[in-house]
């Protein structure tokens, strides 16, 4: 449900078309993309605050509540707003669905950590990111029809309102779907105070090498990929056509090829261990800046797929961390690596200022260092497979290994 949403859910090429079709420059079109990052710190105030006994709860409220967000802004698209208000309401609805988003994603990732084994996650990510995508290709190619004016009378904005109003029962379902989770119960110790939680949780994870490692990896690797919304931009300069044309085509590549390579990223991770599908989704982003320069006409639009396929590195840098952490502090460490998109949150507006202002070129080169540099740190990283009988401590030194998750 949430991939067939993906055209409203994934902020970045839908929002950019958007705002520029309301006459926002690269800058401001970059804005929604930017935002929607801005509420990933809350996670780690949730974790030291909701006891475990609650951690279904916050997996399916943040979503019934998204559901709730399309109304507004649907209704803001649809009435005779101006577009100066309009650019406000798609900022500030990407800005509650990044908070929204952040806690339930969390929160969904510990629930499958208490719900199943390490090798049950892995074949859990594999199967769901292989068939997961195709629904956000069927969403996608719906929304091409519908922003390429394939419903009479449904003109702009009014057709981007539409993908609100889908998105709405999308929503409501996966919130239904959380609230049906199944997890192993976990004994609530004593809580320390707030601020020594707080205190206690960053020094415990700034202690440990390869978690820092991790972190600076992970933090790279969303500033090289949300170089996406200005990939969209350039299709007009790549293809002499207005962006919001292909958005919905540009989705459908997209997450076409995330379906091809969730199977063949679950496999790496289930033959070599979590850091082989890191490799492959941080080099994929190179490999895309180096094709958006040098692709010709329509096969610049590959360039997209390769972006999609390295999305899948949201799920697999998470994925590491629970391959380190206990099912008592998975939600801290969680969220502490979820800091990584607030602190990269800059960057959508840093390359649409750069594009301003050198060009196109000069912010897919700044991508593609921040893929290089995001690569040579997860080489840095210890690695094992599932099926060895230790674990790799995230300070580098290998322990027994002790079940932290029950079911299967």
């Amino acid at each position: 449900m949430i991939y067939l949403a993906a055209p409203v859910y994934y902020v970045d090429v839908t929002q950019a078309a958007l705002c520029n079709k309301l006459g926002a420059s690269a800058t401001v079109a970059n804005l929604p993309a930017s935002f929607n990052m801005l509420g990933c710190f809350v996670p780690f105030v949730f974790a030291c605050l909701v006891p475990h006994r609650w951690e279904r709860r916050m997996a399916f409220v943040p979503r019934a509540l998204m559901a709730g967000l399309m109304v507004p802004v649907a209704s803001v698209l649809i009435l005779p707003f101006d577009n100066h208000t309009r650019i406000l309401a798609v900022i500030g609805e990407c800005l509650i669905l990044g908070l929204l988003n952040a806690v339930s994603q969390v929160y969904m990732l510990q629930c499958l950590a208490r719900g199943t084994t390490e090798a049950g996650r892995a074949r859990a990510l594999k199967l769901t990111f292989t068939f997961g995508p195709v629904a956000a290709v069927v969403g996608s190619l719906g929304a091409q029809f519908i922003l390429r004016g394939g419903i009479p009378g449904m003109l702009f904005p009014k057709n981007f309102a539409l993908l609100h109003l889908i998105a709405l029962p999308c929503a409501a379902i996966t919130a239904w779907c959380c609230s049906r989770f199944d997890l192993v119960p976990i004994a609530e110790k004593p809580r320390p105070a707030f601020l020594s939680q707080l205190r206690n949780g960053f020094r415990d994870y700034a202690g440990s090498r390869s978690m820092v490692i991790l972190w600076l990896a992970y933090l790279l690797w969303n500033c090289a990929l949300y170089v996406t919304a200005n990939l969209s931009l350039f299709t007009k300069e790549a293809m002499g056509r207005d962006p919001a044309e292909f958005s919905g085509l540009i989705l459908a590549i997209r997450f076409g090829s995330k379906a091809v390579a969730g199977f063949g990223l679950g496999v790496l991770n289930i033959r070599y261990g979590f850091r082989a599908p890191l490799i492959a989704t941080v080099s994929l982003i190179g490999l895309a800046m180096i094709w958006s320069l040098a692709a010709p006409g329509y096969s610049y639009l590959a360039a997209f797929g390769f972006l999609g396929a390295a999305e899948l590195g949201g799920v697999y840098f998470p994925n590491a961390v629970l391959s380190w952490s206990s099912a008592l502090t998975a939600t801290r460490d969680l969220s502490l690596l979820g800091m990584t998109a607030p602190a990269a949150s800059p960057t959508p507006a840093l390359y649409g200022f750069v594009t301003d202002h050198w060009g196109f070129p000069v912010s897919f080169a700044l991508s593609g260092a921040a893929a290089s540099a995001a690569l040579w740190l997860v080489l840095k990283l210890p690695d094992r497979r599932l099926d060895s009988p230790t674990s790799i401590h995230p300070d580098g030194d290998f322990r027994r290994k002790t079940p932290t998750t029950g079911l299967g």
